[in-house]
């Protein structure tokens, strides 16, 4: 696994040492989720970006049809997605015992 240095607030180290605390999981672990959780987000916005700049390119109909092919591969990226971060985070938790 990779190291990833990063300088953090005060404040975040704070609400970070309480998550962990409280959750009675590591930093680490909580951090790498969170990151997961956020690059997953931006991939999913950003493909959704292009499908909207896609859509207003053809007309109405077009479109329409476009949306119902997409939808569930869409729905399919995702499951896979939450898959794949559910046995990455099996794998963390067994990394950080």
């Amino acid at each position: 696994m990779a190291t990833l240095s990063i300088r953090i607030s005060r404040v975040l180290d704070a609400r970070l040492n309480e998550e962990s605390r409280i959750a009675s999981q590591p930093k680490s672990l909580l951090a790498r989720k969170a990151l997961e959780q956020f690059l997953a987000r931006q991939h999913r916005e950003r493909f959704l970006a292009q499908l909207a700049r896609a859509a207003t390119a053809i007309d109405g109909d077009d479109a329409s049809a476009l949306a119902d092919e997409a939808l569930p591969l869409d729905n399919e990226s995702l499951a896979l997605t939450e898959r794949r971060d559910t046995a990455g985070q099996r794998r963390g938790q067994d990394d950080e015992s």
